[in-house]
Parts: C-alpha cells; sequence; structure tokens
C-alpha cells in the first residue's frame, strides 16, 4: 500500500477548511497532536484556520460519534470525522433519533488499523517524538526523532482491529483518501468460544477478578455511543437499581445491566475497553452478547445498515421462539 498518512492529513485539513469557511458546519470534530507519545486527543474547532492542526494516524484511537451527544440539543451543524467501526455508532445514534441528520456531516477516512499507544511507547519511549506513518500492508513504518521503526499489525494493533469488518465507513457524506481493502481478518469470536468452553464456576472465577476491581467510575457508560439514554437508570434516585457502595456483588450488576441494555445496539467499537482504568475486558462482555445475537437472530453488525433495526428493538414473526 505505501501510504503516507501526512497525504492523508492534507486532505482532511482540506475538506475541514473548506466546510467551516463555507458554512457547511458550525463545527469540526477530529483529531489533533497528543501531548504524549504515540496519542491523539479529539480536537473541536470552529474556525477554518483551526483545521491546519487537525491530524490523521493510526494513533487516532477515539469513537469520535459518541460527542455528537453533547450537541444534540443545540441548533448546530456538526461535521465529524469517523473510521469505520466509528461510522457504526453514527447509525446506531440516528436510528435512536439521537442527532438529526440535517445536522450532521460525516466525513470519512479509511483505517488500516490502528496501533496501541501503549505498546508503542514501550517500544519508543515516553519521550519520542512521532513524524510521518507510513502503511505498508503488514507494518506500519513510524519515523520519529530517534529513527525509523517498523510496527507488525500483527503484534501491535488492537485487538478489535485484527477483526475489523468496516475498513472504509459504511455511512459517510465526504470520503478522504481512497478505500482501502485490509483482507482477510482473524476469525471472530476466538477468545468468547474459549470462555463459554468453561465451567460456570471458572467463568464466574473469571470475572469475579475483574469486576472486583471495578472503579464504578462510569468511563465505560460515558464513552459508549449506545449508551445515550437522556436520564441513565443508574442515576435514578429509585428505583436504586445499583447503590453506591462498591463491592463485587454492585460491580458485577452494573456491569451486567449495561451490557444489556446495549444488546444488539452495541457496534464492537471497543471504547469501552479502551477507557478502562482498571483494564476490565468489557469488550469479552458485548461480544458474547453479539455472538449470541448473530447465532439466535441471523442478524448483521449492527449499525452497518441504516434500514436495519436492531434486532432487539422491533418484533418479527420468524424471530427464534426456543423459550416456549
Amino acid at each position: 500500500m505505501n501510504q503516507s498518512f501526512n497525504s492523508l492529513t492534507e486532505e482532511l485539513r482540506s475538506v475541514a477548511q473548506e466546510l467551516l469557511r463555507e458554512g457547511k458546519v458550525n463545527m469540526f470534530i477530529g483529531f489533533g497532536q497528543g501531548t504524549l507519545t504515540a496519542r491523539t486527543t479529539p480536537l473541536f474547532i470552529s474556525k477554518p484556520d483551526a483545521a491546519a492542526a487537525l491530524t490523521w494516524s493510526p494513533f487516532c484511537s477515539n469513537n469520535l460519534a459518541g460527542y455528537l451527544l453533547d450537541y444534540r440539543e443545540t441548533n448546530e451543524t456538526i461535521g465529524v470525522l469517523v473510521k469505520g467501526c466509528d461510522s457504526r455508532s453514527i447509525i446506531r445514534l440516528l436510528q435512536d433519533n439521537q442527532f438529526p441528520r440535517s445536522r450532521l456531516v460525516v466525513i470519512g477516512i479509511p483505517c488500516a488499523g490502528l496501533l496501541d499507544s501503549e505498546k508503542v511507547t514501550l517500544e519508543l519511549g515516553p519521550q519520542t517524538e512521532i513524524g510521518d506513518v507510513t502503511d505498508e500492508d503488514d507494518n506500519f513504518l513510524v519515523s520519529t526523532t530517534t529513527g525509523q521503526h517498523r510496527f507488525a499489525k500483527k503484534d501491535y494493533l488492537l485487538p478489535k482491529c485484527l477483526e475489523c469488518i468496516d475498513s472504509n465507513p459504511v455511512i459517510c457524506d465526504h470520503f478522504t483518501g481512497k478505500k482501502i481493502n485490509i483482507g482477510e481478518v482473524n476469525e471472530r469470536f476466538v477468545e468468547i468460544k474459549s470462555l463459554e468452553a468453561l465451567s460456570p464456576q471458572e467463568r464466574s472465577r473469571y470475572w469475579d477478578g475483574y469486576f472486583q476491581n471495578c472503579l464504578r467510575c462510569y468511563a465505560c457508560r460515558n464513552v459508549c455511543p449506545a449508551c445515550n439514554c437522556r436520564e441513565c437508570i443508574f442515576d435514578q434516585a429509585g428505583p436504586d437499581w445499583v447503590s453506591k457502595r462498591n463491592n463485587l456483588s454492585e460491580n458485577t450488576a452494573f456491569q451486567i445491566i449495561r451490557a444489556l441494555h446495549v444488546a444488539g445496539r452495541c457496534v464492537d467499537c471497543g471504547e469501552c475497553d479502551r477507557v478502562c482504568p482498571v483494564n476490565i475486558p468489557l469488550r469479552h462482555l458485548n461480544q458474547k452478547v453479539l455472538k449470541d445475537i448473530d447465532e439466535l437472530f441471523d442478524a448483521p453488525m449492527p449499525g452497518t445498515d441504516l434500514e436495519q433495526q436492531p434486532v432487539l428493538g422491533h418484533y418479527c414473526a420468524d424471530d427464534p421462539d426456543e423459550f416456549k
């Protein structure tokens, strides 16, 4: 492929600048350089000249679609940059009537995978400055102040990227760059099948070991585009679904309730995994639900088709009824 991310960045800046200059959007949400090695940060710009601060690289991990929820009550037209997995969140928000399509301009960009910033930082050191990145099909060539480094995708990509089904956005108004085909990907649900093979006692010990560390910080809920209720049940004073106590029982209840609330609506963007401060594998929990829905309803990945309603959000006479 040998595609330079500098050229993609320049094209992206041009698109954003034009949208802002012509008044087609009041704000553009993209990525800017972070202050740490191998990190970027969400960037909100409202002036054409500010587009020069935009960037794009395999370190642009955030799902920016979730920020649209902060502007659903305004009259502003928002432009937002999305990768393939992020674009499924756009469809999710549109189907949930959480953001009007008339005030949304979606800028799509091809994604050949995201590098794990923690792994890359361990390799490069925390003070290393990163320049251009080139996609070499099986590797990313990263230019830094200490020289050039190659990172094999099979070893350094985020786990979700190794199973990616949408390297190009499934919905967008403007496409930046050229569409790509990343070829074969890892089989989905391999780790979930391994967990399913454990005994109930072993599965309980597995999840108990993680849930006992849960801080109930709600970072997973707050970052999730499918968690878009205007009032979350965990914020309600009554009924008291989960108390303020932090213990294994309460933590487990919180995580199970949240997983079931996004059942059939989770788009597997992996944001819950990324933001968890105690590294709970929350994507495994959501993937278990995705796997069951796939097997029970033969349903596509949520968010891949604007016309396909969530399997648990509508009635179909052909739905399986093994529970009789």
